[in-house]
């Protein structure tokens, strides 16, 4: 079997597995991959590493302020740490007894402004839906609140929000602060799929012929993928409320049955979709749907928080067996891996706080690799780079695998 024939493979297992929704698929990819690890390390680690986070989280938007005076990564680097904050107003906020937390979880320059949670519907004898219930953290409460959309994404800073009241939908409704009125914008073709530019001025949409949150209902551990129903995405301006749809074919070597929704590059000057097939992650395309070549480095890896917000630094998949994650200096290409850290074994790396903290999933260490509880019992952790503690931002999450069990974090830039 060759490289590409087993990243397509492997995706399609993930994909018939649990049919994950988007936030959370490079979560799900990384700990199938420790299960299998003794099977496919060698290859999977060079060429798939972990499937990103597509088709939601790519609003783990990291612009921070970067710490200087830290000396560059090297293979002798010490074990990870965590910085203290460098701006007051940037101070790491955490719930570390609850999941999913009550009250807000932040560090450095990203913000979980919300959640959300999921299950599996019958709507047929042999078919399924797959339905997100959206939490949002409501600053003048300080808790998080469950909202009645199907699909939503808050604008950076955490006031603004657009949603879609049903999957698809044929309108986005968009709210501009709290107690601010619904303003409704009508959409040419229905989308599946909401999320805020980098500079909260315009929306992009997914859109979709159907509900790709359908699947037949697994028989013998098998499941039949659906037809993909993605047909392209629309941009609206905000202001002016002016609506363009572009038509973007589907790759069929993209490795998705299901969703793959579109993201926005960081200067929100393309648009981005997942590919399964190294060494490109990333498609991009231009804003009017024509293919453009790959901006940065951050459409080499599978980790959902690529590039640091300095752009000195990518997560990527580790060098050796010692981790999952690694960290990639730019200036030299040399990769350390970001290994265990006071007992915490690290699975996937979330979002950049600042070019020296980063947001992980990681679970509590139980021998040389194994996790206490098993590898789906795993919380959110501040580490740094530099050696020292890990600081839990969030209770432990028992089962990222199952309904009602699992919550998936969106971060966004404070």
């Amino acid at each position: 079997m060759t490289i590409d024939e087993l990243v397509r493979q492997t995706l399609r297992e993930w994909s018939a597995e649990a049919n994950v929704p988007p936030g959370d698929l490079a979560g799900a990819a990384l700990r199938r991959r420790r299960r299998n690890r003794s099977r496919t390390f060698a290859v999977v680690a060079g060429a798939t590493a972990a499937v990103i986070a597509a088709a939601v989280t790519a609003p783990a938007l990291v612009q921070g302020a970067l710490v200087q005076g830290r000396e560059q990564l090297g293979n002798d680097a010490p074990a990870i740490a965590v910085v203290a904050d460098p701006d007051p107003s940037r101070e790491t906020a955490a719930d570390p007894d609850s999941s999913p937390p009550k009250t807000l979880v932040a560090a450095g320059e990203v913000a979980a402004y919300s959640y959300y949670t999921w299950k599996e519907e019958k709507i047929s004898a042999d078919r399924q839906v797959r339905k997100l219930t959206w939490n949002r953290y409501d600053r003048d409460r300080g808790v998080y609140e469950r909202t009645p959309w199907a699909w939503l994404d808050v604008a950076r800073g955490g006031e603004a929000a657009a949603f879609l009241e049903e999957i698809p939908a044929t309108r986005v409704g968009v709210l501009t602060g709290r107690g601010a009125e619904v303003r409704w914008i009508a959409l040419e073709r229905p989308a599946s799929a909401v999320r805020w530019s980098p500079d909260a001025t315009r929306l992009l949409l997914t859109n979709y012929s159907a509900n790709p949150d359908e699947s037949y209902i697994p028989v013998d551990n098998s499941q039949q993928g659906m037809p993909q129903s993605r047909i392209g995405f629309t941009v609206v301006d905000l202001n002016d409320g002016r609506s363009v749809f572009r038509t973007v074919a589907v790759d069929p070597d993209a490795g998705f049955d299901h969703r793959n929704d579109f993201g926005w590059s960081d200067d929100g000057t393309l648009v981005w979709e997942s590919h399964a097939v190294m060494p490109v992650t990333r498609k991009y395309y231009d804003l009017e749907g024509r293919a453009r070549p790959a901006p940065s480095k951050e459409a080499e890896t599978y980790q959902q928080a690529g590039l640091s917000p300095g752009g000195t630094r990518l997560a990527v998949e580790s060098p050796d067996r010692s981790a999952v994650v690694g960290i990639q200096d730019l200036s030299t290409g040399r990769t350390v891996p970001l290994t265990p850290v006071s007992g915490y074994w690290i699975e996937q790396s979330v979002a950049w706080a600042d070019d020296e903290r980063l947001v992980v999933w990681a679970c509590e260490q139980k021998g040389t690799d194994d996790c206490v509880g098993g590898e789906f019992r795993n919380r959110l952790l501040l580490v740094g780079l530099n050696g020292g503690e890990a600081v839990p931002l969030s209770g432990f999450r028992e089962n990222s695998q199952q309904e009602d069990e699992s919550w998936v974090p969106v971060f966004t830039a404070r």
